[in-house]
C-alpha cells in the first residue's frame, strides 16, 4: 500500500509493561491537521479524588497544550463508535475517541494474558497529516483507574501523546516511556518530550539539548536535526560535567531530513578525544578506533518507518534494545580530567559516502576534584 496514496494506519501500545522503550522519537513525518483534535471522549466514571474521568482526560489535554502554544486539544463528552466496519481491530472511521473496553475492536490480544496495555492508540495518516486517533482504555482495570491515584491521568497523557505522533522513549523520566518504573506516576513532561514538541510543533531551538544545525558532508543544505545529551538522572537534567563515581547515559535522537522519511540507511556515533583520538561506536554496542572517516561504521539501521529515531549511545541496558556498553563512569574508565565529544550522525543508502550530523557535540567531562 503506497503512503503516497492511502492512509495508513499504526497501532501504538500504550502498555508500561511491554515493548521495546524508544527515546524521542516521531511515528510519522507530519503533526495533526491543522495542529488540533477533537475527541468524542465517552469515559463514565469517576476518578479517586472524585472528578469525572471525563475531566480528568480534558486535564490531561491540558498537559500538552501548556508546554506548547501550537497545538489545540478539545473533547466532547459523547459516545461514538470507536471501530470501523473494514475488520477486527481496525478503527479507522474519521472519528477521534475516547473509550473504555474490553477488547480492542474485538481484539483482546492486548488487554488479557500475560502482558496486558493500560491503553492502545491507533492513529491513521497520510504523509501531510494525522487524521484519525482513538484511545481505548483497557476496561478490565478501570477499578485500578478508578482507585489509585493518578494512574489515569499519567496513561492518559501518554495516550494523547501518541495522538500527537510521539512514539515511546528510552528516557526512563519521559511520560512517553513504554515501561512505567517501580510503579512510580506522573503527568508532568520531561526535557524528552518537550523536545519532541519542539520537533514536531515548535521550533528545533525550544529544545535545551538541540545539538546545533545540522549540517551534510557533501555541503548541500539540508533541514536533518539532531538531539542528545548526558544524565545521570534518568533524564530529568542533563549536563556535562559529572563526578567520577556517576553512572551516565547518553541519548541521541536524529530527526531526518524531511526527503528522508521512509529511507532506509545508519546511524552513525563518533567520539573525540581532547587531543584528537577518534572512536566509533559499532552495532555491537562497543567503541573501536576510527581509523578511517570516510567510512564510518554503523551503529545501527535507520527505521525506513519513524521519522524521528533515538540511539542510546552510552548507558544502561534497556529492554530489547540496541546493544549497550553500559553506564559511563569516570573511575571506572579512568576518564577524570578528561572530555569526550559524540557526536551524532546518519546516513541513507541512496546517498552513500553522505553523512548527515550536528555540528554541536555532546560534550561529557570529570573535572579534577
Amino acid at each position: 500500500m503506497s503512503l503516497l496514496r492511502s492512509t495508513v494506519l499504526l497501532l501504538l501500545a500504550g502498555c508500561f509493561a511491554c515493548g521495546p522503550a524508544k527515546a524521542f522519537e516521531l511515528s510519522f513525518p507530519s503533526p495533526l491537521r491543522n495542529n488540533s483534535h477533537t475527541y468524542y471522549a465517552h469515559l463514565p466514571g469517576s476518578l479517586p479524588d472524585g472528578i469525572s474521568f471525563f475531566e480528568g482526560f480534558i486535564r490531561s489535554m491540558t498537559v500538552w497544550m501548556d508546554a506548547s502554544g501550537n497545538i489545540s486539544l478539545s473533547a466532547i463528552d459523547e459516545e461514538r463508535e470507536v471501530c470501523s466496519d473494514v475488520g477486527q481491530g481496525s478503527t479507522q472511521n474519521g472519528v477521534n475517541t475516547a473509550s473504555f473496553a474490553d477488547s480492542f475492536c474485538g481484539d483482546d490480544s492486548y488487554f488479557t494474558g500475560q502482558t496486558v496495555a493500560d491503553a492502545l492508540t491507533q492513529t491513521s495518516w497520510n504523509p501531510f497529516a494525522i487524521l484519525e486517533s482513538d484511545i481505548v482504555f483497557n476496561g478490565h482495570r478501570k477499578q485500578r483507574f478508578e482507585t489509585v491515584e493518578n494512574y489515569f491521568h499519567h496513561v492518559a497523557v501518554h495516550e494523547i501523546g501518541h495522538t500527537l505522533g510521539f512514539g515511546h522513549s528510552a528516557v526512563r523520566s519521559a511520560i512517553m516511556t513504554a515501561r512505567l518504573t517501580h510503579g512510580i506516576r506522573r503527568s508532568n513532561l520531561s526535557i524528552d518530550d518537550r523536545c519532541a514538541l519542539a520537533m514536531r510543533y515548535g521550533s528545533p531551538e525550544d529544545c535545551p539539548i538541540l545539538l546545533g544545525e545540522g549540517l551534510a558532508t557533501d555541503g548541500l543544505p539540508t533541514t536533518a536535526e539532531f538531539v542528545g545529551g548526558a544524565t545521570n538522572d534518568s533524564g530529568w537534567n542533563y549536563r556535562e560535567e559529572f563526578a567520577p563515581s556517576d553512572r551516565i547515559t547518553i541519548y541521541g535522537t536524529v530527526v531526518k531530513d524531511r526527503t528522508h522519511a521512509f529511507r532506509s540507511g545508519d546511524l552513525h556515533v563518533v567520539a573525540s578525544t581532547e587531543d584528537g583520538l577518534l572512536f566509533a561506536r559499532h552495532a555491537d554496542g562497543n567503541f573501536h578506533p576510527l581509523e578511517d572517516v570516510e567510512n564510518i561504521p554503523s551503529a545501527g539501521e535507520l527505521n525506513t518507518d519513524l521519522y524521528a529515531q533515538d540511539l542510546v549511545i552510552m548507558g544502561t541496558r534497556h529492554y530489547e534494545r540496541e546493544p549497550s556498553v553500559g553506564p559511563l563512569i569516570g573511575s571506572v574508565y579512568q576518564l577524570v580530567g578528561r572530555t569526550i565529544f559524540f557526536y551524532l550522525a546518519y546516513s541513507v543508502d541512496e546517498r552513500p559516502g553522505v553523512y548527515f550530523y550536528g555540528n554541536e557535540p555532546i560534550r561529557v567531562s570529570w573535572p579534577d576534584e
